[in-house]
């Protein structure tokens, strides 16, 4: 039996080293979820939540990432991602490039 606590406490998503390619989470909350190395090729994450999301080493080529929110360049730096990862408009790909570079 479920304590009321139980069902009050938020628990983090664990996608560490998950294969979720071509995989639709559009929309989704990913608020502090573990993606680390997971591949996640062709995904579609459509205006999905990313704050506080761990993306090292996370496979987002040819990710459809457009509106996604609370993304940032950081989080991006440390994922793998190609030129047909769609980004969301606010992130600017010429900035990603020089913070991967560590220019």
């Amino acid at each position: 039996m479920l304590k009321s606590r139980d069902v009050t406490q938020k628990s983090t998503l664990d996608l560490h080293g998950a294969f979720v390619r071509r995989t639709d989470l559009s929309g989704a909350s990913l608020r502090g979820a573990n993606m680390s190395k997971a591949d996640a090729t062709n995904a579609n994450f459509r205006g999905a939540d990313f704050e506080g999301a761990v993306l090292n080493g996370a496979i987002l080529r040819g990710a459809d990432l457009t509106g996604a929110k609370n993304l940032t360049i950081g989080q991006l730096s440390s994922a793998v991602i190609d030129g047909d990862t769609i980004l969301p408009a606010y992130i600017d790909r010429q900035k990603l490039h020089s913070s991967a570079s560590g220019s």
